[in-house]
């Protein structure tokens, strides 16, 4: 083997002595090499938790739950004051009862949330109605709606907190 080594390029024998496996030492550095080359080239998937299940009911008194069909998609329209007013949640034979109220010319549809939004909920006073300013300022007060039969507020005296708010609101709608 001496006659064979004389024979290789300089530093060839010095790789061969180190990968001579018949030492405990140089063997767990080969593995430990040829591991680390490994996960270097060949990485593992990125992690993916495993779905769990869901109720699809809020009825089942769990926090979370996810709904059996995809709500169904919206056509986009324009609304008046006097047509919003009309979906407060009050009347079943109105399209299944449906609340929509409008921050910012906005009309969100929140039916999913009746016990809030509807009838004898802490917000049905924004049920079919312009809540922007009630919003903005944290009132529940009825002087904060714009009267249906007058045009669009403004909002121009708000203070750029009361603006937070507002904003605040339509991102917790919107997601």
């Amino acid at each position: 083997m001496d006659k064979v080594i004389s024979y290789l390029p300089p530093g060839l024998p010095l790789l061969i002595d180190v990968l001579n496996l018949r030492q405990p030492l140089n063997a767990a550095l080969l593995v430990l090499l040829v591991v680390l080359t490994l996960r270097v080239l060949l990485p593992a998937p990125p992690f993916a938790p495993l779905p769990y299940a869901l109720s699809n009911s809020p009825a089942s008194g769990e926090y979370h739950w996810r709904s059996a069909t995809h709500p169904k998609s919206e056509v986009w329209r324009r609304w008046t004051t006097k047509e919003l007013r009309g979906f407060d949640g009050t009347d079943p034979a109105k399209e299944g009862g449906r609340i929509l109220f409008a921050i910012r010319r906005k009309v969100y549809d929140v039916s999913s949330g009746r016990n809030f939004y509807g009838p004898g909920g802490p917000y049905a006073i924004f049920a079919g109605r312009d809540a922007s300013r009630g919003l903005a300022k944290q009132s529940f007060e009825a002087d904060m709606l714009t009267p249906v039969d007058e045009p669009i507020d403004s909002l121009e005296d708000l203070t750029s907190s009361e603006w937070d708010n507002l904003k605040d609101w339509e991102h917790g709608l919107t997601g």
